[in-house]
C-alpha cells in the first residue's frame, strides 16, 4: 500500500493500524491536528480520524506561527499528532504529551489545554492560502471528498501498477486527495518519501540531484506539481535526468505558461493542466488522457457544473460548499470562485486570473497580471515576478531572478516573452527584487504573490519607472 524508504506498508497492516488508532482516536471529541512530514504514519492518522468520526486538519509546513495559531483555535484542536512538539508547542499550550510508535516513527500526541471544542460534522478542514495572513478554514464534508477522488481515479485513468509519489506535504488538500486517496481507491502504491529525501531545503527550495536520486529509486508513475516544479522537471528532462516511469503529471495551484506546457509536452512529459479550489474539495476540472486541450484547464469533472457570470467570473455549482468555519453559512448553490475565465464550445474551461486583481490600464485595457505572469515565468531566468500598471499607460514588475541569471539573461527573456504578448499585455519596466517569502509577507502559503504587498514595499522604486525620460512605448 505505502512505500516510504526502505519501509513497505502492506494493505493488511496498514488497514490493522488505523483500525487500532481509531479506536484511540474515538475516545476523544474536538478536531484532530496532523502537523508532521509526509510518511505512512500521516496516512494512517489521516485515515484513522476519517474512520473515528473525528474532524481532521491537516497543517502545511510552511504556515507561519500566526497561521497556525489561528488554525488551532479557530478549528477547535483538542489533539494534535506530530513530529515536530517544539514548534506546535511554541504557538499553544500543551496539556499533556504522549509519545507514540506508529509505523516505524516516534510520534506525539499532543493535547491542548484551554481550547473551546466545536462540534462540526465536516470530516476534514482545509485552510485557504488567502491575500492576508489569516487563512479561513473550509470544512470538507466526507462524501465531497470522496467524490472528488472516484472523479480523479477515472480522469487519470488511475490503475493497480501505479505507484503515486506524494511531493507536496500531504497537508496540502490536492496532493492529500490527489496522492492518497486517488491511489488507495485504485488499490495502487503511495509513495511518501521524507523532505530531506525529495531534496527540499524550505519554502521554494529544492535540491535537484537529491531529487532525481529519488526518483529514480521508486520510478513514480503520477505526481502532482506546481508550474515552478514544472519548470525544475523540464530542465532535469531536458537533461535526460527524469526516469522514464510517468504516465500521469497533474499541473495546477496556479496559472502555467502555455510555452511551459508546450515545452514539456514536446519533452516527453506526459503532462495534464487543471484547475479547482478549496472550497470544492481540490479540483473541479482537469485535462485527462482521453480529452485534453492544452491551454485549457479541461473539462468540469463530474458532478459539477461551470458557467461564467456577466464579469466573467467563473461560478461552480455541486462543491458542496456552505461557507467558511465559524462564519455566516452560504445558501447559494453556485460558488463564486473569484477567478476570470472562458468557457469554449465543447465544455473546455479556461482561467484568466483573478477578478480582484485585474488591471485596467489608462487607454481601459483590462489585464490579468497573472496570465503575463504566467508566461514570464515559463523562462527559466525568472524565478518569481509580480505585476502591477493599474490605471497606468504600461506595465512594470518586481521581478526575483532565478539563480546564477544575470541582468542581461532577465531583460532578453522579458524581451522574448513580450515578443508573444499584445503590446498593452508588454513589460516595460521592472526592478529587481530579493524574492517573495512568507516571512517578508510578499507571498501566499501556496506561492502566489499579495500584490497588495510587493507593490507597496517596492512603491518608490516602481513609481521611479514611470519617471519623464524612463517610459518606453514599442
Amino acid at each position: 500500500a505505502i512505500e516510504n524508504g526502505a519501509t513497505k506498508i502492506s494493505w493488511k497492516r496498514l488497514l490493522e493500524t488505523v483500525t487500532h488508532l481509531s479506536s484511540r482516536f474515538s475516545s476523544g471529541t474536538g478536531t484532530i491536528a496532523l502537523y508532521l512530514d509526509n510518511s505512512p504514519a500521516w496516512i494512517a492518522a489521516d485515515l484513522a480520524a476519517i474512520q473515528a468520526g473525528r474532524s481532521c486538519l491537516p497543517l502545511p509546513p510552511f504556515f507561519s506561527d500566526g497561521q497556525l495559531h489561528h488554525a488551532l483555535n479557530d478549528a477547535g484542536v483538542t489533539m494534535v499528532v506530530t513530529d515536530n512538539p517544539e514548534r506546535v508547542g511554541s504557538v499553544v499550550e500543551i496539556a499533556c504529551r504522549h509519545v507514540v510508535p506508529l509505523m516505524e516513527q516516534t510520534l506525539y500526541f499532543l493535547e491542548l489545554d484551554a481550547v473551546e471544542h466545536k462540534p462540526t460534522s465536516a470530516a476534514k478542514i482545509t485552510y485557504t492560502s488567502g491575500t492576508t495572513g489569516t487563512p479561513k478554514g473550509v470544512p470538507l464534508m466526507l462524501k465531497n471528498i470522496e467524490s472528488t477522488a472516484a472523479n480523479l481515479v477515472q480522469a487519470a485513468e488511475a490503475r493497480l501498477s501505479d505507484r503515486a509519489l506524494a511531493l507536496l506535504p500531504l497537508a496540502v488538500l490536492l496532493e492529500n486527495i490527489g496522492s492518497v486517496y486517488v491511489p488507495l481507491l485504485a488499490g495502487a502504491t503511495i509513495l511518501t518519501p521524507s523532505s530531506r529525501e525529495l531534496g527540499w531545503q524550505g519554502p521554494g527550495n529544492i535540491d535537484p540531484e537529491r531529487l532525481v536520486a529519488t526518483l529514480k529509486k521508486l520510478r513514480p508513475t503520477s505526481i502532482i506539481l506546481t508550474p515552478e516544479l514544472l519548470k525544475l522537471f523540464l530542465h532535469l528532462q531536458i537533461r535526460e535526468a527524469l526516469p522514464n516511469s510517468f504516465r500521469f503529471i497533474a499541473v495546477g495551484g496556479a496559472p502555467v505558461a502555455g510555452s511551459l506546457l508546450e515545452e514539456a509536452v514536446a519533452s516527453g512529459l506526459p503532462v495534464y493542466e487543471g484547475y479547482g479550489l478549496s472550497e470544492a474539495a481540490s479540483v473541479v476540472a482537469l485535462n485527462t488522457p482521453s480529452a485534453n486541450r492544452p491551454g485549457s484547464v479541461g473539462r468540469p469533472l463530474p458532478g459539477f457544473a461551470v458557467r461564467l457570470a456577466e464579469d466573467g467570473e467563473i461560478l461552480v455549482k455541486g462543491s458542496g460548499f456552505h461557507g467558511y468555519l465559524n462564519q455566516p453559512p452560504v445558501d447559494d448553490p453556485w460558488l463564486a470562485t473569484g477567478d476570470l475565465g472562458d468557457l469554449d464550445e465543447e465544455g473546455y474551461l479556461y482561467v484568466q486570473g483573478r477578478k480582484k486583481s485585474v488591471i485596467i490600464n489608462s487607454f481601459g485595457r483590462n489585464i490579468s497580471p497573472e496570465w503575463v505572469e504566467a508566461e514570464m515565468l515559463g523562462d527559466p531566468a525568472i524565478a518569481q515576478i509580480a505585476v502591477f500598471g493599474d490605471g497606468l499607460p504600461w506595465l512594470s514588475a518586481v521581478v526575483t531572478p532565478a539563480p546564477e541569471s544575470t541582468p542581461l539573461e532577465i531583460q532578453r527573456a522579458i524581451d522574448l516573452v513580450n515578443q508573444r504578448l499584445p503590446e498593452y499585455a508588454r513589460i516595460h519596466g521592472y526592478v529587481i527584487g530579493s524574492g517573495f517569502t512568507l516571512e517578508n509577507g510578499e507571498l501566499t502559503s501556496n506561492g502566489r504573490p499579495i500584490h497588495q504587498v510587493i507593490e507597496q514595499h517596492f512603491k518608490t522604486r516602481l513609481e521611479a519607472l514611470y519617471a519623464p525620460g524612463h517610459a518606453v512605448f514599442l
